[in-house]
């Protein structure tokens, strides 16, 4: 049943954005050759992977060459998906407040390297290294402030009553602390956004949603966009599902962060606002500068963004690479969701994906025929390849592990999962993920501490000097030792074991108890005491199970005050107060007479109850409510 806890919690892995911490290697996809052969393939995706539907735009300069909804908006009432669909976005939110941002730059209210403590002293933070290294404007635009994805209480905030940016703030300040020296990592951060939607409030005298109308959603003739569940909203919203359940609306506490939503016809008006460079409808509305500023990384120290693999991280901006061709664009999830927009400057093109299924596999392979289709006829530049053998460092080689956790009940979870081993041969590195064996990459040393891919001859990882973990993999896996990488996996496997050898030696001393000839109440109870502290772990796993179906109910369950959280909280503190009185009660009972074999199995495994007690106590697991 553990399985259960590991399965759901690493499932918030997912429900923003992927790590970039290596190159993104372009799978096998169809290879559509018309729009009817795409059109095809899009609805044999949904229909592969059971997505109710999807809106899908893709746009060749003004021309929508595709426009259109796919599949159900809602199941239950036999809704067809349709152009006016409107969809969820999630984190695309976050565009808008950087363009409101750059707005008010070219206006001369503010500037993208203003320190936010001069702008909006009442908001506080925690920056150890706020002397050196202010978090500024665009620290929080491009996450590299160091400030956290967000808290689970801040997940489960679902108050239908919209709260202003300041109360939302106000609710749970704690997030607001950099854990790591602004400008050397990228860390996405939902608090840092709706604290730059603040700035806009605070500098322009409005509300961030009327900024927002007034500034951006009537020039460009956008109808159906919001930040909150209109009436217009209820009337065409696409249904939420995930794992084939109905989901309800979630309102997000830092609306700007996450809650935007959109149907494909806006979404065609938005990707021409970046084809056109900041122009639509006759208006300019920023200038071609301001959106290339947009496009590049601005906030990270200079040993980190020369890289091309993060000099693409812009202010709420990201850029990819598919088949050689370089798109600009940003996506978003929230439960029963997914959505991604991208746009290739040069080339004039542009599409946006939004599906309502809480699954991401859908999306990316439509996200991906969609990418073959656009660029099959065009010529791509030539690139040459540094095919010169560089010395490699042999200090390289080793164990790593992530360095941050984007939310803290995944983070013991997070540690053992990313567990990954370096090792070099002949000329090439690779890097293995240890819990999935079939996880091993190649990459050959381009020089200046890059490491290209053998299967897409890109850049997949490079290696930094982080002021506070020494030279790093990527921006987020730091080196430890092999005792440790071991430990870590062991504690995972290991839990399994004590587990299923706690419950065959527990019922075998019942039975040894009912029908054998010495009966002895002390044996008895030393052989259950492991299965008696493993108890609270499986009381659990058992609430998990049963009240967490999809992202929806983990917010809720884990990020409020409810009957199921409070019990886990009390199961969390009972199996640490079990584990270490078994421990003292088969010390003390040491001399009683039982069988070897099951006192010694008892002891190791209270022993190795211990070790899980610390290692999820040092993790946050035990003991902390997670609503606040």
């Amino acid at each position: 049943m553990f399985n259960k806890i590991a399965t759901v919690l690493l499932s918030l892995l997912f429900i923003f954005s992927a790590s970039k911490s290596f190159a993104q290697i372009v799978g096998n996809v169809n290879k559509p050759q018309t729009l009817s052969e795409l059109s095809e393939s899009i609805q044999k995706v949904l229909k592969d992977t059971q997505t109710p539907g999807a809106g899908v735009v893709m746009l060749s300069g003004d021309e929508a060459i595709m426009l259109q909804g796919f599949g159900k908006a809602d199941i239950e009432k036999n809704i067809n998906a349709n152009e006016n669909t409107i969809f969820r976005l999630g984190s695309i939110s976050k565009t808008f407040v950087a363009l409101a941002i750059l707005k008010l730059q070219e206006e001369g209210q503010l500037n993208l390297k203003d320190k936010i403590i001069d702008i909006i002293p009442e908001i506080k933070f925690n920056n150890t290294w706020e002397d050196k290294y202010p978090i500024r404007i665009e620290n929080l635009l491009e996450h590299t402030s160091g400030w956290k994805y967000w808290s689970m209480s801040e997940l489960g905030s679902n108050d239908p009553k919209p709260k202003t940016l300041k109360e939302a703030l106000d609710f749970y300040p704690k997030t607001r602390t950099s854990l790591f020296v602004p400008g050397t990592r990228i860390m996405e951060s939902n608090v840092g956004i709706a604290v730059a939607a603040y700035i806009v409030e605070k500098v322009s005298g409005l509300t961030f949603e009327n900024y927002m109308d007034i500034n951006f959603f009537k020039p460009m003739g956008l109808k159906s966009m919001s930040f909150l569940q209109t009436e217009q909203y209820k009337k065409l919203a696409a249904t939420l599902y995930e794992n084939n359940i109905k989901l309800n609306y979630l309102n997000i506490i830092y609306r700007p962060a996450a809650a935007l939503n959109s149907s494909p016809v806006d979404m065609a008006k938005f990707l021409k606002f970046f084809i056109n460079r900041g122009k639509i409808n006759n208006i300019q509305l920023l200038t071609d500068s301001s959106l290339s500023r947009m496009e590049r990384a601005g906030s990270l120290q200079k040993n980190i963004s020369k890289f091309e693999l993060y000099s693409g991280n812009g202010l709420s901006n990201e850029s990819s690479s598919f088949n050689g061709f370089l798109y600009h664009g940003f996506s978003g999830s929230l439960p029963g969701c997914y959505a991604d927009f991208g746009y290739i400057t040069e080339n004039n093109l542009g599409y946006a994906v939004m599906i309502n299924n809480g699954d991401n596999e859908p999306l990316h392979k439509i996200v991906n025929l969609i990418k073959y289709y656009q660029t099959k006829d065009l010529k791509q530049k030539s690139v040459e390849i540094d095919t010169k053998k560089y010395k490699i460092d042999d200090n390289l080689s080793g164990y790593y592990t992530c360095i941050l956790s984007k939310l803290d009940p995944i983070k013991a979870l997070e540690l053992i999962k990313n567990v990954h081993k370096v090792w070099l041969k002949n000329d090439t590195v690779y890097i293995k993920r240890l819990m999935n064996g079939n996880s091993t990459n190649k990459f050959i040393y381009a020089g200046n501490n890059e490491f290209r891919s053998v299967d897409t001859n890109q850049i997949g990882f490079v290696v930094i000097s982080d002021p506070l973990e020494g030279n790093i993999i990527g921006l987020n896996l730091k080196k430890i030792s092999p005792l440790w990488a071991y430990t870590l996996l062991s504690i995972f496997y290991l839990f399994f074991i004590v587990l299923f050898s706690s419950i065959v030696f527990g019922l075998l001393s019942v039975f040894v108890y009912s029908f054998g000839k010495k009966n002895s109440k002390f044996a008895l109870l030393i052989s259950l005491l492991p299965i008696i502290t493993y108890s609270f772990i499986l009381v659990i796993a058992g609430l998990l199970k049963l009240s967490i179906h999809n992202r929806y109910d983990m917010f809720q369950i884990i990020g409020t005050m409810n009957p199921i959280s409070i019990l886990i909280f009390i199961c969390s503190i009972c199996y640490a107060l079990a584990t270490i009185w078994a421990l003292y009660y088969i010390y003390k009972k040491r001399h009683e007479k039982m069988s070897k074999l099951f006192y010694f199995h008892s002891a190791l495994a209270a022993i190795i109850n211990l070790i899980f007690m610390f290692y999820f106590l040092s993790n946050g697991l035990i003991g902390i409510p997670t609503w606040i």
